[in-house]
This record gives C-alpha cells, structure tokens and sequence, in this order.
C-alpha cells in the first residue's frame, strides 16, 4: 500500500459561535496550527487481516481494532446520539467518546459508511497535532478532516474535500451533540469562511474572496486561559436549555450578533480598525449573556479593552475557569503579552487565514 500523509489546521471564531447552530451565520478563519494524520503499512502483518494500529503522539496512546470493531463502535455511537438528541443527557453524549481513541475510530467509521468501502488490508494510522486541545481552535474538527482525508485518500487519488467534510461533520456530532458544522469546514476548506446552517441538509460554506490584510492580521494574539472543565457539547447543551427556558430574549441574543457577523465582513474588507474593535467587544458582550464566558475570562477581556483593544472567547467557552483561547486584536503585542504574564499564561502570535486540508508531499 502506498504511504499517506495529510494535514488539516485549527480554526478560531471571528464571530458567531454558538448561534451559528440556530442558523445564524459565523465568520471563521483556520490558524496556523495544524494536525498531521499518517497511513503506512504495518509490518509482519498477516495478509487479509483488516486492522489498524492506531497511536496519537499527543495523547501517549495506541489501539489495536479490527474494522469489525471500528463498524460496531460507529452503529453504537450513531444510536447514542440519535437518543442523546431526543433527551438532551449530557453523560449519554460524553460516553460516546469516553476512550481517548474512540473519537478517531468513529471518525474512520463514519468513513468507511459514507465510502461504502471495506478495507483490503491492515495499516498504521498516526496522529501529531500542534492544535492544543480544548483552547476552542478546533482540535477536534482538525482530527476529523485530517483522519477522514486520508481514509479518503486509501480509495482515491485526489481529496474531494465536501465529501471529507461531510464525514467530518457525522464524527463531529458524536462528539459534541448538536455542532453547527463550521469547525470542520473551517478546517477543511480554510481561509476565511462563511458558514451558515440553514437546515440539517442544507449548509452554506461560503470561502470569503479577500483575507484579513497585513495591517489587521498582524495585530491578532492569542491567549490560552486553560482547558474549560466542561466539553464543547456541553455548552451548546447549557446554551440550548437556556434558549428554551427564555426564548425571546435568548433569540434577540442570537439576532444581534447575526448582524456583527454581518458588519464584521465590510470591516475586514475596508481594514476599518475601530469598527472591528466595537464588533469583537460587542459580539463578546453577547456571549457573556449566554453564560459561556468564565468570571475568570472576562477579567482578563476587560484589562484588554482598557488598553483600547478588544478580545472575546473562541469556540464552546467554559464556565468554572478557563475557557480555552481568548482572540485578541490589540497592536501593541508587549502590552497583551504583559497582561498574559500576570495570569501565567501562554501568549501567542498566530496567522490566521492559511490554507486548509491538503496532501502532504515529502
């Protein structure tokens, strides 16, 4: 068998995430972080045996399983979720992936049934990520695109990237419950994109024409407050219980940041700095209202918007502490890394707008 070597990058949040599952639109950009997905041969294996050796460097850990295997695990998840969406029980949800590798195997899984393929043989199957997990840079969206495309790539010659993408999307939800599908097709297709869900089988992925400009994007930080104690599905799972409980003004949340979203697009394009200083500050602003921003964040955001930037969680955010990275504009970068100093956090600079799922030649 040939050796496949593929990679898929992270994504932030311009704006737009959590109401982007109501159908709103979100504006997201990969990251220069990105995760590399392996296939080779394994040696000494028996002819016809349909295994696969998976190990994840990050993680410190490797699995042995059987495409028998790989395909119970795959039916006992979907039936999983289709009850966890029906109950909302946030434990059904997290013991779909409570084994560290169980997300890769129904990734694969999920592959192999949209495929109607069956492999032919046995392989190796590894996984290094520079994505830190659970900072809301999609570490899980970039696992997903980057192992569905190169199973994709074990039964055909070039990636088609809206049928990895779809693959993505099914393991995503597994995982998370009800995701909006942007993470992934940020991952996927990179750039800036577009996203919105209109309806479960109609999903808008709009790549933006034009990228941040020099000037703006290089005034882009990160800070990393710490891996949230709660999962990215289950805050989508907090924020849909409070949608239900007090819809109307819930709703008006969600209204309010579809037009920053919306007025984030001309801002960008214009390189309009105090524009999308307001916009950042005030689409932060909603999310606080939605409960997704710790106290412990939001000390953080307010000493930035006194130093005249603006800064607002990315991705499914955390409730008790940390709530993975904090995306700051700001163009004095000493002044944000001081401010990441006080609190013994890790400061950086990243690009934003790269390239997404591509084939690595070496």
């Amino acid at each position: 068998m040939k050796k496949i070597k593929v990679s898929a990058p992270g994504k932030l949040h311009l704006l737009g995430e959590h109401v982007v599952v109501y159908g709103k639109p979100a504006m997201i950009t990969a990251v220069d972080k990105r995760c590399f997905v392996e296939i080779y041969p394994r040696k000494n294996t028996p002819a016809g045996e349909k295994k696969i050796e998976i190990s994840s460097s990050n993680l410190k850990v490797s699995k042995i399983v059987s495409e028998k295997e790989i395909i119970a695990k795959t039916k006992d998840a979907q039936a999983k979720w289709e009850t966890y969406i029906k109950t909302n029980d946030i434990a059904l949800l997290k013991s779909i992936t409570s084994d560290s590798l169980d997300f890769t195997i129904i990734v694969i899984g999920e592959a192999l049934k949209c495929l109607k393929k069956s492999l032919s043989g046995g392989f190796k199957l590894s996984i290094k990520s520079d994505i830190p997990i659970g900072s809301g840079m999609g570490s899980s969206a970039a696992v997903a695109v980057s192992v569905a495309g190169a199973i994709y790539l074990l039964f055909h010659k070039a990636l088609d990237k809206a049928i990895v993408n779809e693959i993505a999307y099914s393991a995503e939800q597994k995982k998370h419950g009800m995701p909006s599908g942007g993470d992934n097709s940020a991952s996927c297709f990179g750039g800036l994109v577009w996203y919105r869900k209109e309806a479960a089988e109609l999903k808008i992925i709009q790549p933006i024409s034009f990228s941040l400009s020099k000037k703006l994007a290089s005034n882009f930080s990160i800070i990393q407050t710490g891996t949230p104690n709660e999962t990215t599905g289950e805050m989508v799972g907090m924020v849909r219980a409070l949608y239900q409980k007090d819809t109307v003004n819930i709703d008006s949340i969600f209204t309010s940041q579809e037009k920053l979203v919306r007025e984030l697009l001309p801002a960008i394009k214009n390189e309009n700095e105090s524009e999308l200083i307001r916009i950042i500050k005030e689409g932060e602003r909603n999310l606080e209202v939605l409960g997704v921003v710790s106290d412990f964040a939001k000390s953080i955001i307010k000493k930035i918007e006194k130093l005249g930037g603006a800064a607002k969680i990315c991705g499914g955010g955390g409730v008790k502490k940390g709530t993975g990275v904090l995306l700051i504009y700001h163009a004095n970068k000493n002044q944000i890394r001081a401010i990441a100093n006080s609190y013994k956090l890790p400061y950086l600079q990243v690009s934003l707008g790269v390239g997404g799922l591509r084939e690595e030649n070496e």
